[in-house]
């Protein structure tokens, strides 16, 4: 007699368990959620101490990240922060294969690197690109004061949140400032050169940015001439040259447009200012109203 062969029953129990197995139950950690729900190890800040404003874009991260010049609010401080990232950023990756999306940690502070100099392969700030090795010509901000700073305190914004603020050192903020600096004198050298030997070329290498070296140094050339156009005061309305600290007016007052300037040039004072409700500097006001 021949053995029957039959079908083995039904296990609705054991099917549904196998489902789970494969997914939700296998799914409730994942290395995704571990990834988006973490608390960031440090922020990498990005600042500028360059009146220029720049414009980039590294998809699929960023589509475009402006780059703001320094603001005159800052300059006292003499840096502007551009944004923060959180450390480590998440890079998306799909697959052709399916329609997952999986995330790769990637270092923060190689990624900020990257949007200030795609040519710097390393962290070093002050890395010195070889011309031969150097694929990005014109794209080191770095070179125009653009810097990254790994220093922060943590702060109580408006809504009662401890949320990190830059804390830039002075050396990180005068390396940024020098490599501006060597950059403008280098650019100014040869427009310098180009001037001598083929005048008639001058036109054609002259860029928008040694105007801007040059007003910089405060330099004037047979194609750069200092040039200012008036305003009107936003504080008196009297027809002012544009750009200046401050002006006396008509009566023989000083009016001040530009605060952190004029302190600097020694024409008013950090007490002046508390005691004109300027913002920043309520601290050096006088505890009694002046009698000035």
């Amino acid at each position: 007699m021949e053995p029957t062969v039959t079908s083995p029953r039904y296990r609705e129990d054991l099917t549904q368990a196998k489902n789970a197995a494969f997914n939700y139950a296998h799914n409730v950690f994942t290395a995704n959620s571990y990834l988006l729900n973490r608390a960031p190890e440090y922020v990498v800040f990005l600042c500028t101490v360059s009146d220029q404003t720049f414009e980039v874009a590294r998809p699929p991260l960023i589509k475009s990240l402006k780059i703001n010049g320094m603001r005159l609010q800052d300059r006292e401080q003499g840096y502007s922060v551009v944004t923060s990232f959180p450390q480590p950023m998440l890079h998306p990756r799909t697959s052709v294969d399916s329609d997952d999306l999986e995330f790769s940690p990637i270092d923060t502070r190689r990624f900020v690197m990257d949007i200030i100099n795609p040519a710097n392969l390393g962290t070093d700030q002050n890395q010195v690109i070889p011309a031969a090795g150097n694929f990005s010509i014109g794209q080191d901000l770095g070179a125009r004061g653009v810097f990254y700073t790994l220093n922060y305190k943590m702060i109580v914004n408006d809504k009662g949140l401890q949320v990190p603020a830059a804390d830039p050192t002075k050396e990180e903020v005068a390396a940024a400032v020098k490599r501006m600096e060597k950059h403008y004198e280098r650019i100014l050298a040869e427009a310098r050169t180009v001037e001598v030997s083929n005048p008639k070329g001058l036109q054609d290498m002259l860029t928008p940015e040694h105007h801007i070296a040059a007003d910089y140094f405060g330099e004037e050339h047979g194609w750069h001439a200092k040039r200012s156009r008036p305003m009107d005061c936003p504080n008196c309305g009297e027809r002012v040259k544009s750009g200046i600290a401050f002006h006396k007016t008509s009566e023989g007052d000083i009016c001040v447009i530009d605060w952190a300037r004029a302190i600097k040039s020694g024409a008013r004072t950090r007490n002046q200012a508390g005691n004109a409700g300027i913002p920043g500097y309520e601290k050096y006001a006088d505890k009694e109203p002046s009698q000035e």
